[in-house]
């Protein structure tokens, strides 16, 4: 399927926001058109697609950007292969829009490798920094700013939840993309377990297969938990994760409230929506006049802590009260 033809897939699968949503924008003279592009890591029938498009969109909306009246927006949902990124960011590097909204890590590394004059912003990235996507995060400098969603001290919280929601944890395996996650995860998580007196399996994976092996390993032994990495990969292939979990009765943690309401145990993870929201708040000011590397990376500040109660009767744990008070939402 090529680039073109999935958007044109994916668009149509929107429904009611396609209407509003066009892929041929007719100008309107009375207004100038600005230029938008946006590329996310997501395949176009992945629900995450839809619901990055509805929060973007809606903001627009809110901003007072009207598409097909005063904004042409160019949307790519590439996939999570890095080649199929490369392509699509260089399609949208050769539209010259005046900005460029990302999601993820591996769609703003292959953008970046596409365009360095081109104002980015991008969503959904852990410590930019640590990455080399920006050399300081008070004055980014150049054309990339945004804003982070993970700090590695998040991983030691998870190894934390995972343990009080599972007293007879003895080990567990932490599943991560292995060519796209950062490798600043793994310290503090190791740190926690030791603490914890818990023992820790790295579990890199870049397929199913490699998916269902680590389970495979996992549901031989007692104890067993799962604490799932942030990546588009993980966040893609979530289902088959959670599938698997729940087969052999494992305890397990997420970064995204999505692996929750699709049947995870639980989800410690930012709020998605307000992480768009404030992507377009920063595309908004890039079209008015300010610069991207002038716009400082900001963190999230708002974190939810989701519970799937029937996931946990169904693996057979009782959830302590005092994670249930601290909950920000119950899935029954």
């Amino acid at each position: 399927m090529t680039i073109d033809t999935g958007r044109r897939a994916f668009v149509a699968s929107l429904g009611t926001l396609a209407a509003a949503w066009p892929l041929t924008v007719r100008a309107q003279p009375a207004q100038r058109i600005r230029h938008v592009g946006v590329l996310t890591p997501y395949n176009e029938q992945d629900t995450a697609a839809r619901d990055d498009a509805d929060a973007f969109i809606q903001q627009f909306k809110r901003l007072g950007w009207k598409v097909g009246q005063n904004l042409d927006l160019q949307y790519r949902a590439a996939g999570t292969k890095a080649e199929q990124l490369r392509s699509a960011a260089a399609e949208l590097v050769g539209l010259k829009p005046e900005v460029i909204l990302v999601m993820g890590s591996a769609a703003l590394k292959a953008l970046q490798a596409t365009t360095d004059s081109i104002p980015i912003v991008f969503v959904g990235v852990t410590d930019p920094v640590y990455q080399g996507f920006v050399a300081n995060r008070t004055h980014p400098g150049g054309n990339v700013t945004g804003f982070t969603v993970f700090e590695f001290s998040l991983g030691a919280t998870w190894v934390q939840l995972l343990a009080e929601v599972s007293p007879g944890l003895h080990h567990f395996a932490v599943v991560y993309h292995r060519e796209t996650t950062p490798g600043g995860w793994m310290p503090l998580i190791q740190s926690a377990a030791a603490r914890l007196k818990l023992e820790v399996n790295e579990a890199p994976v870049l397929d199913d297969t490699e998916i269902d092996n680590v389970i495979a390993v996992l549901k031989t032994t007692s104890g067993g938990g799962l604490v799932v990495l942030p990546s588009t990969f993980t966040l893609a292939h979530r289902q088959r994760i959670i599938d698997f979990a729940a087969r052999y009765r494992l305890p397990a943690i997420y970064w995204d409230n999505r692996f929750v309401n699709d049947g995870g145990l639980m989800s410690y993870s930012y709020n998605l929506y307000e992480q768009v929201r404030q992507g377009v708040v920063y595309v908004d000011r890039i079209l008015k006049g300010e610069k991207a590397g002038d716009l400082p990376v900001l963190d999230t500040t708002k974190f939810n802590f989701v519970i799937n109660l029937k996931t946990a009767k169904a693996v057979g744990l009782a959830i302590p009260g005092s994670l249930l008070g601290r909950a920000d939402e119950l899935v029954e």
